[in-house]
C-alpha cells in the first residue's frame, strides 16, 4: 500500500509507502439518471457520485500523520489541527490473482483521508490486535478518471515495474 500527493497541476509526487497497512475497501457511488419522452424511458444511465471507503492499518507514523492528513509533525509528535486540511492522494495497491503468480495492481486517482478515531483499552488477560481504521473519500480528477487496475500477467513495459515508482495513468 502506497500513497501519492496529488500536486495543484494534475501530477502526483513519489508514492510513499503506508507501514502496516492490512486491509482496504472502497465503494463507488453511481447515481442513475433517467429521462423520460413520449410515456417512456428515452434515456437511461448512471453517472459517478464519488465514494468512500476505509483503509485498516496496524498503527500510523508521525509521517504518516503529515502525509494523509496535513498535520505538523515537529519534536518526535504530532500536533492535529481542527484547520489542517489533508491533501487529496493517489492510494496504490495490489491483490493476489487466484490461481497464478500474477497481481492485479490499483491505483485511486483522488482520495482524502480524515483522522482517526483515538482509542485505547486496557490488556485483559492476553493481547488482541489493535488497528487504526482511516475513513476516506474518492472522487474523480479533472479527466474523469476515477480508477485504474493492470493484470500484471498482462500488462506491457514497464507499468508494472513501475508501479509503486509513479502514480500510472492510460493513454
Amino acid at each position: 500500500m502506497h500513497v501519492a500527493k496529488l500536486v495543484s497541476d494534475g501530477s502526483y509526487q513519489t508514492p510513499v509507502p503506508v507501514a502496516g497497512a492490512k486491509q482496504i475497501e472502497a465503494e463507488l457511488a453511481y447515481e442513475s439518471v433517467q429521462f423520460y419522452s413520449d410515456n417512456a424511458i428515452d434515456y437511461s444511465d448512471f453517472i459517478f457520485n464519488g465514494g468512500e471507503g476505509t483503509l485498516t492499518v496496524s498503527g500510523l507514523t508521525m509521517s504518516e500523520y503529515e502525509t494523509l492528513f496535513g498535520s505538523t509533525v515537529a519534536n518526535g509528535g504530532v500536533l492535529v489541527k481542527s484547520t489542517d486540511i489533508a491533501p487529496e492522494v493517489a492510494i496504490l495497491f495490489e491483490r493476489n490473482k487466484l490461481g497464478t503468480s500474477d497481481k492485479v495492481l490499483y491505483v485511486i486517482y483522488a482520495s482524502k483521508f480524515a483522522p482517526p478515531t483515538i482509542a485505547a483499552q486496557t490488556m485483559e488477560g492476553s493481547v488482541e490486535e489493535e488497528t487504526l481504521e482511516l475513513k476516506f473519500t474518492v472522487r474523480e480528477v479533472e479527466d474523469g478518471k476515477v480508477f485504474y487496475m493492470v493484470d500484471s500477467g498482462e500488462a506491457t513495459g514497464t507499468v508494472v515495474t513501475d508501479w509503486y515508482t509513479s502514480v500510472q495513468k492510460p493513454v
